[in-house]
């Protein structure tokens, strides 16, 4: 009898990793006859969703996401065997997960006062999920908010040639429009941080602190306290809120607690300790590191760069990448973009210059890397970096050390042209688009940190070719 599988892939923002890994367990299943379905939760939605006749028909359930479920979609495998791993894992060792998946899944038993991974009667603590893993939920919801808003202030720059907008005018109204996005992007982040941890009560308190840490007219400060108030009020609520939901209360009080009780004392207490602790202390610190950020010299801030580049390329989408990718995201609604530019340069180089190395040195390559690089270097054109990955776990020290020395110097040649991005955008288009500038600086730093790459991964493989023929 064949084994059915089932599966739910998502990561951050949606894009490569949700599909590539849904793709590499499918591949993998069948290449041993196995059936299997997996949902992919995107940036588009949810697709191939998963049916309950799929559920109950599985043999096993593969949960790989990078920003985790909620509560309430991982009750639909009630009495499954599920292994729960991150959604980077699937595209290192696919093979390897489906080939141990009936010795490491794991029974699920669950209701809605104890969960349990497992065959003890354990209450699952999300919190396991790690925090990581919170806050990727938050910066997945928070991108759209940010991309939309960020474009909009482009065109609208563009429209009046980086002069003021007139009221009235369609310039004026897309400027308002762009700095909503921004404006929604602080609370978006903490509610969807807070919801990872503890689902739907805890998502109006952690807006609404977030929103209030952000108000410096209201706190009496000289800012806001910006990405790091949202990420401190998100955590504080969303593990507020998930110890209050287990203390034990008469049925006649149950159904008033995750609508109106729990949700009113959050936000209460969130309140009252962002007006008086919370706020002031982290818009002190927020207005202090922009104001030491924007007085670096130059050579400071070809180190900042020079890491934050190395950051982006050293593990491709993994939590290295999405530490400084929030970092520099963060800064832009403080003010300063510059690091987001080092972020827009550097996320395009790995796949680019692989698929270019593919094609002037195929014979460094196995078949399927050259097989694949046309399609890694178009990918990657875009700002999609996971197409590296592969080339990566086949041959760290080539890869990753050849990325790493074109990623920084990458990134100093962007410091040079002052190379700055305000949003999320899609590779070599950002300029076009408005978001990036120069465009320029851009594109000669982006050529710099690809020819760089280009050479240094065909002299790493072809010295570790030539080491191996000799023994």
């Amino acid at each position: 009898m064949s084994i059915k599988i089932v599966g739910i892939t998502n990561c951050p923002a949606g894009i490569a990793h949700t599909y590539m890994a849904a793709e590499a367990l499918k591949k993998e299943a069948e290449k041993r006859g196995y059936q299997i379905k997996i949902e992919t939760q995107g940036a588009i939605g949810v697709e191939n969703e998963l049916t309950d006749e799929d559920i109950e028909n599985a043999d096993y359930v593969i949960i790989a996401t990078g920003r985790g479920i909620n509560d309430e979609e991982l009750l639909r495998f009630e009495g499954k065997k599920i292994l729960n791993i991150d959604v980077t894992d699937v595209l290192k060792k696919a093979g390897e997960i489906i080939e141990t998946l009936p010795k490491e899944a794991k029974l699920y038993k669950s209701n809605r006062k104890s969960n349990a991974f497992g065959n003890t009667q354990k209450k699952v603590d999300r919190s396991s999920q790690g925090v990581f893993k919170h806050l990727m939920n938050g910066v997945s919801f928070m991108i759209p908010f940010i991309t939309a808003g960020g474009i909009l202030l482009a065109i609208s720059t563009a429209m009046v040639s980086g002069g003021k907008t007139t009221p009235g005018t369609l310039a004026y109204l897309l400027e308002q429009v762009g700095v909503i996005g921004f404006q929604l992007m602080i609370p978006i982040l903490a509610g969807y941080i807070a919801f990872s941890i503890a689902d739907k009560p805890s998502l109006a308190p952690a807006m609404i602190g977030a929103w209030l840490a952000n108000q410096k007219d209201i706190l009496g400060t000289k800012g806001g306290a910006g990405f790091l108030g949202a990420i401190a009020v998100g955590l504080i609520v969303g593990y507020f809120v998930k110890w209050f939901k287990s203390i034990k209360v008469p049925k006649t009080m149950a159904a008033l607690m995750s609508f109106l009780i729990i949700p009113t004392v959050a936000t209460l207490l969130i309140s009252v300790l962002v007006f008086y602790i919370l706020g002031p202390v982290i818009a002190g610190i927020m207005v202090a590191l922009t104001l030491f950020l924007n007085s670096l010299s130059n050579t400071s801030l070809f180190i900042i760069c020079t890491i934050i580049g190395i950051m982006i390329v050293s593990d491709m989408g993994g939590p290295i990448n999405k530490t400084a990718y929030l970092f520099s995201l963060g800064m832009v609604a403080q003010g300063n973009a510059l690091f987001f530019g080092t972020v827009a340069i550097t996320n395009v180089i790995p796949p680019v210059a692989l698929g270019i190395a593919t094609i002037l040195a195929p014979r460094l390559f196995s078949e399927d890397e050259v097989a694949n690089g046309k399609s890694a270097a178009v990918v990657g054109l875009f700002g999609i970096t996971e197409p590296a990955i592969p080339y990566a776990v086949n041959d760290p020290i080539s890869v990753i050390g050849a990325q790493m020395i074109a990623a920084a110097a990458a990134g100093i040649v962007g410091v040079i042209f002052r190379v700055t991005r305000i949003a999320p955008g899609a590779g070599i288009l950002d300029p076009i688009i408005g978001i990036v500038k120069p465009a320029g600086g851009y594109y000669i730093a982006l050529i710099v940190g690809i020819v760089i790459n280009v050479l240094l991964v065909i002299t790493f493989k072809g010295i570790k070719q030539k080491r191996a023929m000799t023994k």
